[in-house]
């Protein structure tokens, strides 16, 4: 009785290990947005890049400010006389020190470059500010994407499962009617090479799912084990207002990436202004304190000396060269480059806003249009397999419903996963996509 009674326990405990493990569940896209928030490297380097330009504005500030420097000098001189007609000359050799201490505090008056330099810095520090937020949104769209295509990849193999299935199931009876001498071997033959495709489909499909889940893991940081799926019934919303030119003009005023493109103007604006400050005078207050303490002289006595210098410093250019010519130029190009890439990025953003207000209205229409077709194909496919049951169908008929069948099934997932997408974009080109939109996406899936 011991030896039986010793495996039982062992399984018992196994059976009860098993049922206390926790069970892995399927993280849904709430749980990977704040993942992506965590690790997505582009989101750190664009709020670094913020930081760093928002500095900036100090180092520009400090144009104002006024500057404290101290200086140490010290000298050791050997002097010799070799000879000499004044009197009052000291005579043979002398090695003594010399040590001279100053400190000198510059306040600038007026430094044109200064004042442009600082506007130029905010604008920067905004053009920045707006990027990062731009790049925020970016995420959101990223996130959600790679997530909804994996999703969409995941129905794709599971489609091709269930259609293998089934082909495998009219091959089957295929082979069955071929044997009894009911059907060609062309039916068989279809049923083969249908069978064989299948097979091929189902390792792209394998292979492109594999691939949505890296694509997902460069955002997050690691591979999801298992995604969350969408709940079956999705609300279909329309866009609020119901007209693309106000999406549009909302686009043209609130876009993120346009307000970035609209300061980076007004950086460069600035570069040429504070280019052309070079020609201006600046104006400096300077005081020093010195002292001198020296060991000996070329009199033969030394002597420590204290003096405080106050001075108004008034500097004028007057030619260097054409240099000053030279990079306001420059910065005039620059500035006119910049103006030409705003007006780039204005028509693309004009594009986006309509593509992606006609992406969530024609979703609506392809969603309702692939699963009507999905219910009309599925009543097509039992009407031909009874067909072909009793013998007046081919293998051919019932093959080619099973593939349009799971060609709609497939369409009208990725409609669904589409038209979600298309509702992110709209809202990102129109400058208003925020966290509350991802979190109404996410709060569909199960």
């Amino acid at each position: 009785m011991g030896r039986t009674s010793f495996p039982r326990r062992i399984l018992a405990v196994l059976v009860l290990g098993a049922l206390a493990a926790p069970v892995a569940q399927a993280e849904n896209l709430l749980q990977v947005y704040e993942l992506a928030k965590q690790n997505d490297p582009r989101l750190k380097a664009a709020h670094l890049e913020f930081e760093a330009i928002a500095y900036g504005v100090d180092q520009a500030r400090s144009g104002f400010l006024p500057t404290i420097a101290a200086d140490y000098n010290r000298t050791q001189t050997r002097q010799q006389i070799l000879s000499s007609q004044n009197a009052v000359f000291a005579t043979g050799t002398s090695n003594y020190p010399q040590k001279e201490t100053s400190l000198t505090l510059t306040q600038p008056i007026f430094r044109l470059a200064a004042w442009h330099q600082y506007d130029q810095a905010k604008s920067a520090e905004k053009q920045a500010a707006a990027a990062f937020a731009a790049a925020q949104q970016d995420l959101i769209v990223r996130t959600a994407t790679a997530y909804l295509s994996a999703l969409a990849a995941h129905d794709a193999l599971e489609l091709a499962r269930t259609e293998r299935q089934a082909i495998q199931s009219q091959l089957t009876l295929a082979s069955t009617k071929y044997s009894s001498g009911q059907v060609t071997v062309v039916n068989l033959r279809d049923a083969e090479a249908r069978a064989a495709l299948k097979d091929s489909d189902l390792v792209a499909s394998e292979n492109d799912l594999s691939d949505k889940m890296q694509a997902l893991s460069e955002i997050i940081g690691s591979v999801p084990r298992e995604l969350a799926p969408l709940n079956s019934s999705l609300e279909l919303v329309p866009p609020v207002p119901a007209d693309p030119t106000q999406w549009v003009q909302g686009a043209l005023e609130k876009n993120l990436l346009l307000e970035a493109r609209n300061q980076a103007v007004e950086v460069a604006r600035a570069e040429i202004s504070k280019q052309r400050s070079a020609y201006a005078p600046t104006v400096d207050l300077a005081y020093t304190a010195d002292r001198k303490d020296t060991g000996g002289s070329l009199f033969g006595g030394g002597s420590n000396v204290r003096e405080n210098d106050l001075v108004l410093r008034l500097h004028i250019p007057i030619f260097d060269g054409g240099l000053t010519h030279a990079v306001s130029s420059a910065a005039v190009k620059r500035y006119e480059e910049s103006r030409e890439d705003l007006e780039r990025d204005r028509r693309a953003i004009e594009r986006q806003a309509r593509a992606a207000y006609l992406g969530v209205t024609g979703g609506i229409t392809r969603v309702r249009a692939l699963n009507q077709s999905v219910s009309s194909l599925e009543a097509s496919r039992g009407l031909k397999e009874e067909g072909y049951k009793s013998g007046l169908a081919t293998v051919l008929a019932v093959l080619d419903a099973e593939r349009d069948l799971y060609a709609a099934k497939k369409g009208a997932a990725q409609a669904r996963y589409d038209y979600l997408i298309s509702t992110l974009k709209l809202k990102q080109a129109a400058g208003t996509l925020g966290d509350e939109d991802i979190q109404r996406i996410g709060s569909l899936t199960k």
